[in-house]
Parts: C-alpha cells; structure tokens; sequence
C-alpha cells in the first residue's frame, strides 16, 4: 500500500487502452461513425427526437472545426442536450467493446492490424485501444503480499484517491471484477466495504453508478443501450462550462492541497482543467508531480513544465521548484513502472 498521501488524476487518455475514446477520438467518432447498428441508431435518434435533429448536431459540430464537444455545447447551448445524448451513447458503446487484462492487448493489436485496411469503420477502430493498459500494474500494487484468503486491501488511511476528469466507470468495474476474482471466498459486501473506501471523484459527473454503488439507482456495466437509459443518464454529466454547485470538486481540491505526490494520467493539461482545480498554484510545495504527455513534441511538453513549475508557489524557504515536475513522453504504465 502507498505510504505518501497520492493522488492520481485521471483525464480521457487514461481509459485509452480499454477501448474508451479520447477527447480528440471523441469528435472523430461522432463525425464519422455511420455503421450504428440499425436497433441502436433508433434508441440514439428516439432519444434525440428527430433524425433531422441528430444529422443537424452532427453536421455543425463536424464543420465548427471545435476540437472540443464540451467547448461547442458551451458556444451552443440550445444543442448542449443532443451532445450529452450522443456522449453518454459513445461511453456506453465504449463498455461494450471495452475489454480489460490481456483481452485489451490482443483487441489492440488486432485493431492495430486491422486499421490498415482501408475504409472508415477500420480507420476508427485503429484508434481505439490506445496505450499500455496500467489497471493491472496498479491492482498488482495494491494487492501485493495478500497471500491468504480474506486479507482485502485496506484504503481506509486516506493515502489514496483518484480524481477524474471522465464519465466513465472503468476503473471501479475493474477494481470490482478483479477483487471478486482474486478473494473468491470473501462475501459480496465485504468486496463492497473495501471499494466503498477506495476514492474515485468524478469532477465533471458519472454516466451512471454500477449496481454495486448504489442498489437503487445503479446500472449495470455494458447494459442495453436504449432510449430510457440514453435520457436517464446523460443528465449526469456536467461540463467545465456549467457553473453549479459540486461537492466533489470540492472535494478534489482539497485532496489536492494536502497530497504528497500527484500522478497525472492521460491529461491533457488544458487550462480551462487546470484552473477548474485552481493548478498549479493549489499544489503543495513539498509535493512530487509526475506526468504522462503521450503524444506531445518536445515544446509542448516544455510548456507544461513552465506552466507547472512556474505556477507553485514557493515553500517557507523561498524555493519554488525545490522538488521537482516530471512530465514524461510515455504512457500511464510506462511513468507509473518508472515513478510509482
């Protein structure tokens, strides 16, 4: 178990590698994707209201050339619930290819090789299940020296948490999956006690609770994907832009305040994210920052150094960067192998 208060904080690129979508495949998916099966384009389009209205949304965020789906529903508001539709839609068919463990590694190869085919659909496929997946180098690290058959993972010290900036529920389906498998015969609530004290905070909302948190109004994970559940849901998720109140941001800061080390995984540093948790400025001093910037050239890594270094502020002696900022050019296992 940690023994530094750590804090790990979660942007789209950290669910990369199980079949969910960055922000930037995000847009590509939404503007490209026609191969909707025929039963699932009529749940998506029923809870839209038209097909002209689905085509309208489509066509204007394609040609604003917006990068970003929260950005354009911000510029848009009267078609912000047609996009909150069609995000809740991707996360949901995100879970139904999602895959976890070695079945990740084989689904990305296999889409790897066949991305070179030509043709949209494969275009897009070629793009999902991207980076090492690190779920599992992370619960090898928690459970590590469990070796008898009720000796659970203890999370109740507060020395870790995760704050992320996703709707989706990967990590706390895997973490659930992979603890009722490893402690078959530890009841379901004692599973459920232990997950209960491991914190994950949702900054901008969850699609859903999974059964396991919350009986009354939980859903499963890859569920049915209908009208209902489309509507339902995607009022669960709030943007940067929607000014309201949120316990967990809150929250978010706070555990920011008082961590020891942060581990940015799959962020993208933009500073309408870093402001919304008050970054770098709310870090501590006496805090080790470690980062992924998979995918950025070399300036642009250098400018999330300044950002960083340059926003701390100073400790009683004077030092601002008495203790170091590690962005690294790797994914999120390669930087948790190296750091964690």
């Amino acid at each position: 178990m940690l023994e530094k208060r750590t804090v790990f904080i979660l942007g789209a690129g950290a669910s990369c590698p199980y079949g969910y979508p960055s922000g930037e495949h995000l847009r590509r998916r939404i503007c490209l994707l026609t191969s909707i099966l025929v039963e699932k384009q009529k749940e998506l389009i029923s809870a839209i209201g038209t097909p002209q209205s689905y085509n309208s949304f489509k066509n204007k965020f394609e040609n604003s050339s917006t990068k970003s789906i929260d950005l354009f529903m911000a510029r848009n508001p009267k078609l912000a619930p047609i996009g909150k539709i069609l995000i809740a839609f991707e996360i949901f068919e995100a879970e139904q290819r999602s895959l976890f463990r070695e079945r990740a590694e084989w689904e990305q190869y296999r889409r790897k090789m066949q991305g070179y085919v030509q043709g949209q659909d494969t275009y897009l496929m070629s793009k999902d299940f991207q980076g090492s997946i690190w779920y599992e180098y992370l619960f090898d690290r928690l459970t590590s020296g469990l070796a008898t058959k009720d000796n659970l993972p203890d999370f109740s010290n507060g020395n870790l948490s995760f704050i992320s900036f996703n709707y989706d529920r990967s990590l706390e389906y895997f973490l659930y999956e992979s603890l009722r498998n490893s402690f078959t015969e530890v009841t379901e609530e004692q599973i459920i006690q232990c997950l209960k004290r491991f914190k994950i905070l949702h900054v901008y909302g969850q699609i859903a609770p999974l059964r396991w948190q919350d009986d009354a109004n939980g859903v499963d994970y890859h569920p049915q994907i209908t009208s209902s559940l489309l509507k339902g849901t995607s009022s669960n998720i709030r943007t940067i832009y929607e000014q309201q109140d949120n316990p967990e941001l809150s929250e978010a800061k706070t555990l920011i305040s008082q961590a020891e080390q942060i581990f940015f995984l799959g962020f993208g540093y933009a500073k309408e994210n870093m402001d919304v948790l008050n970054m770098p400025s709310l870090i501590p001093p006496s805090c080790q920052v470690y980062g992924t910037a998979f995918g950025m050239v070399e300036k642009e890594v250098k400018n999330v150094l300044h950002t960083m270094r340059s926003g701390r502020k100073a400790d009683s002696n004077g030092y601002r960067e008495r203790y170091d900022t590690m962005i690294e050019s790797c994914d999120c296992l390669m930087l948790l192998r190296e750091y964690l």
